[in-house]
């Protein structure tokens, strides 16, 4: 009779068991929170009674509820505070969860140690760095830094998790035309691999404030943050061992100690890589999680993602679908499915290569479905998706597609030079198509075959051996072997137009001749006694891990506070809100003395501050009550002024566009206009348009 198997709790050892205690004791703690605490928190949120932030949110979402012609009253935040308390608890049920599984089973506990522990090439990592900063450059080139930093501070409206630094920052265009260049320079200097980790941390910690002051617009744009959280991470990392000045820099160094030969896979190039897809799969998660916790399968089999499409179309005005898919029975709901799987799957679809890759395509497909649907390519987060990808692995295959077997090239081992010039070669070697092999390793030279090359020959001349297809060896030497060599490295690929030009290859062979003929040996110098090992391993993972968490644990604590108005980490937009086909949006006139009145179009506005930054800014009219009005908020004039500030912001834009030509007008109306929606195109007039305020020209005048 078989031994009973051990159970969960038999498993562990003692700390293990105390660890599960303790999770189990902190959800206890947590359901008491859920229920008790949170109903309270907003109830005296909407008394006005509770902290400065809560009472601040709950108002703003009143009164935009109100505005949109909904339920805003205590007993609706009553039944809103008790679902809340439901999804509370099962936010930490899932979080307690997930930790007593890790800690609990073994098996899930080994993958992920597997997961994250597996060695990657140096390449992979150099690939993911340069795509990061590239990124990161096309950012700091195309976000309006310097259009925001122009604005009156009072006209900020400060993030969430670095609002009070950036409160206390300098904030100037002034201080931006200075920082932004030295931004752009340490940015290309990580992107080409010089002085690559500290290139790295000044661009990211440059970027962090930059970026950061277009986020305080009170639009944050999230197809900035994962860039600058994936730049942390590369800056804690051996990110300059490939594909970049500094590998060349350190294959020199490797040669003059005697080490000619690759960088090898390790874990200190997968690390920072597995915890960005850690990252990468707590970004979608979060925005899933919500969409089901607050509706449940409404989201998904509902007409709510056709009406968040016709929402969508409304703001972009002139955009129309490349295809009608959205016309196909069905279709916005098996794509909300789609959607809702992706996200809430990545964090298990992670860690097993596989599922990876399947979550990955999907990722993909769910982007450019919404680029195509709704104009959003967030394409900064499709450009992450390069870290799925084995590049070391793709680039062995080409090689081994493109030729039989590696090229040996036998080189002096005791020259100096010879070392230095074969160890950049299989720096540079990415396909994988040569082996370097030094002419005073006899044995190995003879299991080759290549035992008929004297010692003589391989001490005067470089030389490289090519097997034929019918195994026999094609040896060339010098010259001619560079030639050769030539066709193996894919960034020297550029010179085969000029090295078999035969001016060229004359005056070539001459300068060979001459500085073969001249080297002097140099024996190959290892380390002296107590000196630090090679910079070219050299690496601490404390940096790494630290940030890692920093970060994984931010975004736990952002993605349950629903915080997603914050920078540089955040919870990414949670599209979780049920839309109707009905949209208010305000509207604008500029009116003469003599009551004539001037549309002020909005496609200017668009163009000018960008199309994520804008409808915020508009909504912020939308949910604006005046005095007058029964519904209208304790802070009637400060919030007044904040839409004069914005309108004081619109003016030079119209202005610009050739809107206010002429005299200047007496003032500027605002009124609310509701469009009921049916297609990609703006209707041509609403209706309804109720007038919401009129602000004199001196007010709002540049």
């Amino acid at each position: 009779m078989s031994e009973p198997r051990p159970s969960l709790w038999q498993q562990g050892g003692p700390w293990r068991r105390w660890v599960l205690v303790a999770l189990a004791v902190m959800w206890l703690g947590a359901m008491a929170v859920s229920f008790v605490a949170v109903p309270k928190l907003i109830l005296d949120g909407y008394d006005g009674t509770s902290f400065a932030a809560v009472n601040q949110k709950i108002d703003s979402h009143r009164r935009f509820g109100e505005a949109m012609g909904e339920d805003r009253s205590r007993a609706f935040y009553e039944a809103w505070a008790s679902g809340y308390s439901w999804k509370a608890a099962a936010l930490a049920t899932l979080l307690f969860g997930a930790t007593g599984a890790f800690v609990g089973i073994a098996a899930l506990r080994n993958q992920f140690w597997r997961f994250l522990f597996a060695p990657v090439a140096p390449i992979n990592l150099a690939i993911f760095r340069i795509v990061v900063f590239a990124m990161l450059l096309l950012c700091l080139l195309n976000e309006p830094i310097l259009e925001y930093a122009a604005w009156p501070r009072e006209n900020f409206d400060w993030p969430s998790f670095s609002g009070p630094l950036f409160e206390r920052l300098p904030i100037s265009v002034e201080v931006v035309e200075w920082l932004l260049p030295i931004a752009i320079a340490t940015t290309v200097m990580t992107i080409a691999g010089v002085f690559t980790r500290t290139s790295a941390w000044a661009s990211v910690i440059l970027a962090i404030y930059l970026l950061g002051i277009p986020q305080c617009s009170g639009k944050v744009n999230h197809t900035l943050h994962h860039v600058v959280l994936f730049g942390i991470l590369i800056a804690c990392s051996r990110c300059g061992d490939a594909l970049s000045i500094d590998s060349i820099w350190q294959a020199i160094r490797r040669a003059d100690r005697g080490q000619v030969a690759r960088v090898v896979r390790s874990v200190r190039y997968g690390m920072p890589i597995r915890f960005a897809m850690l990252v990468l799969a707590l970004t979608y998660f979060f925005p899933g999680f919500w969409k089901v916790a607050r509706n449940g399968l409404t989201w998904i089999f509902s007409g709510n993602l056709n009406n968040q499409l016709l929402q969508k179309w409304f703001e972009l005005e002139t955009f129309e679908p490349v295809l009608p898919l959205y016309d196909i029975p069905g279709f916005t709901a098996m794509g909300a499915l789609t959607a809702v799987v992706m996200e809430l799957g990545w964090p298990l679809a992670v860690l097993w290569r596989p599922t990876r890759l399947i979550w990955a395509g999907l990722g993909l497909l769910f982007h450019n479905m919404t680029r195509l649907l709704m104009n959003i390519s967030f394409y900064t987060m499709q450009a992450m998706y390069v870290m799925f990808v084995d590049w070391d692995r793709v680039f062995a295959w080409i090689g081994r597609r493109m030729y039989r077997e590696p090229m040996v090239v036998l080189y002096d081992g005791n020259c100096k030079m010879c070392r230095r010039t074969m160890s950049i070669l299989l720096t540079l070697d990415w396909l994988r198509l040569m082996k370097g092999v030094s002419a005073f390793d006899r044995q190995r030279i003879d299991s080759l075959g290549l035992g008929h090359l004297g010692d003589d020959a391989l001490m005067r001349d470089m030389h490289a051996g090519e097997r034929q297809a019918n195994g026999e060896w094609r040896v060339t030497k010098g010259y001619d072997a560079y030639q050769r060599i030539a066709w193996r490295v894919p960034i020297l690929w550029l010179t085969l137009p000029f090295v078999y030009l035969p001016p060229v290859a004359a005056i070539g062979r001459r300068i060979y001749r001459h500085v073969a003929d001249t080297r002097a040996c140099s024996v190959p110098i290892g380390p002296k006694k107590g000196e630090k090992t090679s910079a070219a391993v050299r690496w601490s993972a404390v940096p790494l891990v630290v940030f890692a968490i920093a970060i994984l644990a931010g975004q736990i604590v952002l993605g349950f506070g629903r915080l997603s108005a914050a920078w540089p980490i955040a919870c990414y937009p949670l599209f979780d809100t049920m839309s109707t086909s009905t949209i208010l949006w305000p509207e604008f006139e500029a009116v003469s003395a003599d009551g004539q009145a001037v549309p002020l179009d909005d496609d200017p506005l668009r163009d000018h501050f960008t199309e994520s930054r804008y409808v915020p800014t508009f909504k912020k009219f939308v949910s604006y009550k005046p005095a007058n009005s029964k519904q209208s908020g304790q802070n009637d004039g400060a919030e007044q002024e904040e839409l004069v500030s914005i309108v004081r912001a619109f003016v030079p834009v119209w202005l610009d566009a050739g809107y206010l030509e002429g005299s200047p007008p007496e003032k500027v109306s605002v009124y609310i206009a509701t469009y009921e929606l049916t297609g990609p195109r703006r209707p041509a007039k609403p209706t309804e348009r109720k007038h919401l305020l009129d602000l004199p020209w001196s007010d709002v005048a540049p």
